[in-house]
């Protein structure tokens, strides 16, 4: 049995839904460039557009503002100074005529 690589099965499958979708409606003569280019097409867009941004930043910018440095400082900078110091400690240094580490 062959081993596929499952990365490019969902990619090859969403663009075969994509084709299919635009094939079905074709054949309904449905024209996406009249749906998006309609006065009320872009007044819905514009409103949900509108409404996320202030829901964003009435409510939502603030906590996750705050969460997003908790994160930061918590969790990303020590797993990324854990694992720049593994690096450092694994590699080997070139012998370019100093033998001190790369960083200190």
């Amino acid at each position: 049995m062959k081993k596929r690589v499952a990365g490019n099965r969902g990619l090859i499958k969403m663009i075969i839904i994509i084709v299919v979708a635009l094939l079905i409606l074709s054949y309904f003569g449905i024209n996406l460039r009249q749906i998006i280019n309609a006065p009320t097409t872009q007044d819905n867009f514009s409103y949900v557009w509108n409404a996320t941004v202030n829901i964003w930043n009435d409510y939502l910018k603030v906590p996750a503002t705050y969460l997003w440095g908790i994160f930061v400082d918590y969790a990303w900078k020590p797993a990324l100074k854990l694992i720049i110091n593994a690096q450092l400690n694994n590699s080997q240094p070139t012998n370019i005529g100093s033998s001190t580490p790369y960083l200190q």
